[in-house]
């Protein structure tokens, strides 16, 4: 497979104006005091930005980026932060809310008290996620904020651009965001030359070469959010977005070799969709040592798709689309003496409904149940760190007449060992569930081109994973590096299964199997 690779050059601006009164502290309770820059904890460090680091900076990528985070590549343009380890996921969150894009750049540094920096997350943050980032703000008394940030492709048609506005008075905090997106790309080429192993036991060639192809989407999101947070340590936030995108109109031209044929086949596909989404947050500080954490986020989205495409014979199907889901989680933290205690409960339920029409008829209807509920310690013993944890999670699946019902036992082990200020000798050992995308759980076959097919597997189930990782890692503010093994048992995974029909088509689809193991070093 032969593929054109196309560089673009990106250009970015900002623009912000800020305006407020007198300063009070909303930090959830906690006196906060000048100290050392870096103070490090049983899951991580605070991090105390200098007054030269929020004065050279515009919004919380920005400020990251000045950062000496170990192990995170910030990118301040494509407003991004990725692991570099390939450990999880990085999860951002602003005075212990989870946030997104458009709370990061709307947010003024020199609010920020401080960082917590947390790369040794507990069970309660769930699966997948290897860092935490939430960033501590004080609020003024009054005042308001508003900016803009565009980002745009020099060389290809591809934009990002974003206004948004903050405004306070006492307690309470109102923000408005909108953002648009999109992109147009057109002469994207690849070459594919497929061998099929027949029946008969021959070989059977087919070349396809790409003529000329056409990739555009926009995306539309607005937010509106209100918060508020008091000297007691109370905070109440709802939000409520709406997203909407649509790709109108892509195509590819493919050049087809088969045999002894030569024709062209056109390949046509329509996507829209639009997703509004309400989330509510409350935090409660109940002693100075003990607070509860409440939060509740609805969804809903409608999908419209419309596939074509004429290899070998003309092939078309629609997708009518529509996802509800709830989630809600409850967390008990108390902060004792020897260490910190958490404990919680999360369950969330989502609701399918996908009705195929035209080549590929069928009316799918999932429904999915999981229910996890945690508990963890987390605390120091002079030079060493730890977190204990334990989970449990159950899942209720049904689909058209197939169900199951999947336990899984979360365990987690996480051990840091600070040789000194650079150095740090780290073991981590945890369990979790993997559940296969959608897509591969409906019982619907797809047909790519003339002799391959996708099929789901509503019968498959989630897998049982393992994961042993041992590092040593020496960060300066110039140098960050990391030696690292990690071991890997994947118990029943989906794993990709191909059939031969009688009459020579290649079905690609998933399958529980018995195991893989990976070793990586």
């Amino acid at each position: 497979m032969k593929r054109l690779i196309t560089l673009s050059i990106i250009l970015s601006s900002a623009c912000c104006v800020y305006a407020q009164d007198v300063e009070k502290n909303i930090t959830l309770g906690e006196v906060t005091v000048k100290a050392a820059k870096v103070v490090n904890k049983s899951d991580g460090m605070i991090i105390y930005p200098t007054d030269a680091q929020k004065q050279a900076s515009n919004n919380g990528y920005s400020i990251l980026e000045k950062l000496t985070l170990a192990n995170l590549r910030i990118d301040n343009i494509n407003h991004t932060v990725t692991a570099i380890d390939n450990r999880g996921g990085v999860q951002l969150r602003v005075n212990g809310i989870v946030a997104g894009k458009q709370e990061m750049l709307a947010l003024n540094p020199k609010d920020i008290a401080k960082i917590n920096f947390i790369n040794n997350p507990g069970v309660r943050y769930g699966d997948g996620i290897a860092y935490v980032i939430d960033i501590v703000t004080r609020r003024a008394e009054s005042g308001y904020t508003v900016g803009t940030d565009l980002t745009t492709a020099l060389t290809t048609l591809q934009g990002d651009g974003m206004v948004y506005g903050k405004w306070n008075k006492g307690r309470s905090e109102w923000s408005l965001t909108y953002d648009v997106n999109g992109y147009k790309s057109k002469g994207a080429k690849s070459s594919q030359l497929a061998e099929y192993t027949l029946t008969d036991g021959s070989i059977y060639t087919i070349e396809r070469n790409d003529v000329e192809s056409l990739r555009k989407s926009i995306a539309h999101d607005a937010k509106l959010t209100y918060n508020r947070a008091d000297t007691t340590a109370t905070v109440f936030q709802a939000s409520l977005s709406g997203a909407f995108n649509d790709a109108p109109d892509d195509y590819n031209i493919k050049e087809i070799a088969d045999g002894a044929r030569r024709y062209r086949a056109t390949s046509r596909n329509a996507d829209k969709s639009y997703s509004p989404v309400l989330d509510i947050y409350f935090f409660r500080q109940i002693t100075p040592r003990q607070s509860v954490t409440a939060n509740a986020v609805g969804t809903y989205i409608s999908t419209q798709t419309c596939n074509y495409y004429d290899e070998g014979n003309p092939y078309q199907y629609d997708v009518d689309g529509k996802t509800a889901s709830l989630l809600t989680e409850i967390i008990y933290e108390n902060r004792m003496k020897p260490f910190t205690l958490s404990t919680g409960l999360n369950n969330s339920y989502k609701h399918i409904n996908n009705d195929y029409s035209g080549d590929a008829s069928s009316l799918t209807k999932t429904s999915n149940n999981r229910l996890y509920a945690f508990a963890e310690i987390k605390g120091t013993m002079r030079k060493l760190r730890y977190t204990l944890g334990a989970g449990s999670s159950y899942i209720h699946y049904t689909q058209n007449g197939h169900r199951y019902n999947f336990w899984t036992f979360h365990p987690k082990v996480s051990l840091t060992y600070d040789i000194n200020n650079s150095m740090q000798l780290s073991y981590t050992c945890q369990m979790q569930d993997k559940v296969s995308r959608i897509a591969m759980t409906s019982d619907v076959a797809v047909r790519t081109n003339s002799m391959e097919w996708t099929a789901g597997n509503p019968d498959l189930k989630p897998s049982h994973d393992m994961d042993h990782r041992l590092q040593f890692s020496y960060n300066t503010n110039r140098l960050q590096t990391f030696v690292e093994g990690y071991y890997k048992q994947c118990l029943k995974p989906n794993m990709a299964h191909y059939e031969r029909t009688a009459d020579n088509q290649f079905i690609y689809t998933q399958k529980n199997q018995k195991e893989i193991d990976v070793l990586n070093v």
